[in-house]
């Protein structure tokens, strides 16, 4: 959107070709998270930051693993899109720029959001982007799919496109800007860019990956995934559809310390479930077969912990249990394990060892320090899990002008990228950083509206 904006006012024509009947993509489910180095709103609070402050952040949080030039120039371009939001009116949550802990934590206050996360960036960009609808210098096309890309000589010329209705259209353009956003809805693609892993996750339906092939078949360099995370937590809803849905997660660390055990198919513990370090957790759950693991309790922890699934209980779904295939509840540990897949002697085993190591007061194998309570009386429960995705990992390869290369590293001609396309590890590396998916993107595609490169 910003780089249909800017190119129009710059006297650009602009055709906004978009899968999806409205424009704006995952902003309107997005948390919305921006973050920037060097603001007025942090100077208005007596923060001291900058770019550069921003950038040797991210390198600690990644230890070095993001694009240290692309990060650079993210970092750089960052204050001018919070000022250009500012400007445009948004509505900032009070608390901004905070730290935000769910993610490693940057270390001063350089993260934002709107009281109504994503849907508060979209609100008050689509205005902008209407007005040159209006005006007749960006023309809006709903409802259509990238097909292909169109080249004469090794130029992008263009691209072949499928209406909604089924039936094919091209469109003619002296320059092509991708931002078809991931592929976190598309298993095979996300099998082939993560070495075969298994998704689970809560994506966009039109993160199909289309660009990304588009690209590809005319000879686009790749970067798979090297540093994939999965957000460790998902319940498959409805059965067999592999999404999940981040309000019905279970409420895991640092949100609420874990009173259960997580095991995998084997009945073995398969994670750390009070590790401290997410990023550390997250790796851990790639080596979990399949990413599947179940939360297994008691009826004692039942009773005496926080609510660990709080919207279904919120949702009066309690007739969940043995109905819905993921959540299991039994009288004892070998029917639990039989209902749900899990090896019963395994199981057997592991609540035993973790119930006397409790008893005995010894260290537990895996580090954990939370552990309040044995799991040693009937009913048992067991909900079974996911390491999900919510972005793409790998992604096309670009230069610091958002070109795309080719496997020799050479600019395609006529073509451009920007957002999720070019993949979260491009500025995270193997981690997740605050602000580093929306505030590139739009940065990017800001700055792409403005150049004389393209327009």
């Amino acid at each position: 959107m910003p780089a249909a904006i800017f190119a129009a006012r710059r006297g650009a024509r602009v055709i906004l070709a978009d899968a999806e009947t409205e424009p704006g993509g995952t902003l309107r489910r997005a948390a919305g998270h921006v973050s920037a180095g060097g603001t007025p709103l942090q100077q208005a609070k007596g923060i001291e930051d900058s770019p550069q402050a921003h950038a040797a952040d991210i390198a600690r949080i990644t230890g070095g693993t993001a694009d240290a030039e692309m990060v650079k120039l993210a970092c750089d371009l960052a204050p001018r899109t919070i000022a250009w939001l500012d400007q445009l009116g948004i509505d900032w949550d009070p608390q901004c720029p905070a730290i935000l802990h769910e993610l490693e934590a940057y270390s001063v206050p350089r993260t934002y959001w709107g009281r109504q996360r994503g849907l508060s960036i979209a609100q008050v960009i689509m205005p902008e982007l209407q007005r040159e609808i209006e005006a007749g210098k960006v023309t809006f096309l709903p409802g259509h799919q990238l097909q292909a890309l169109d080249t004469v000589s090794g130029q992008v010329t263009g691209a072949f496109l499928t209406r909604a209705d089924g039936s094919a259209c091209h469109v003619a353009a002296a320059q092509t800007l991708l931002t078809t956003g991931g592929y976190t809805a598309n298993p095979d693609v996300f099998a082939e860019m993560t070495a075969g892993l298994a998704l689970y996750g809560g994506a966009e339906p039109a993160n199909r990956g289309g660009g990304l092939l588009a690209a590809k078949k005319i000879g686009a360099a790749i970067r798979k995934a090297q540093y994939f995370l999965p957000h460790v937590g998902g319940i498959e809803d409805p059965p067999g559809s592999r999404r999940t849905a981040r309000a019905d997660n279970p409420v895991l660390m640092p949100a609420r310390p874990p009173w259960e055990i997580y095991v995998d198919q084997s009945g073995a513990r398969c994670l750390r479930e009070d590790e401290p370090n997410r990023p550390l957790q997250q790796k851990a759950m790639t080596e979990v077969p399949d990413m599947t693991f179940w939360i297994v309790w008691d009826a004692a922890i039942a009773d005496a912990a926080p609510p660990l699934l709080p919207s279904w209980q919120a949702a009066g779904r309690q007739a969940v249990w043995n109905v819905h295939p993921a959540f299991t509840k039994a009288d004892s540990l070998a029917e639990l394990a039989q209902m749900a897949g899990i090896d019963p002697a395994g199981l057997a085993e592991t609540v035993a060892a973790y119930n006397q190591a409790l008893s005995d007061g010894r260290a537990d194998p895996l580090g954990r320090q939370y552990r309040p309570a044995p799991i040693d009386k009937p009913p048992f429960f067991a909900v079974r899990n996911h390491g999900t995705t919510a972005t793409s990992s790998g992604g096309l390869v670009v230069d610091r002008d958002c070109r795309v290369l080719d496997d020799s590293q050479k600019a395609i001609s006529g073509l451009f990228a920007a957002g999720e396309i070019l993949g979260r590890e491009l500025l995270s590396g193997d981690a997740f950083v605050g602000g580093m998916s929306i505030t590139p993107a739009l940065s990017f595609g800001l700055r792409l509206g403005e150049s004389k490169l393209i327009w």
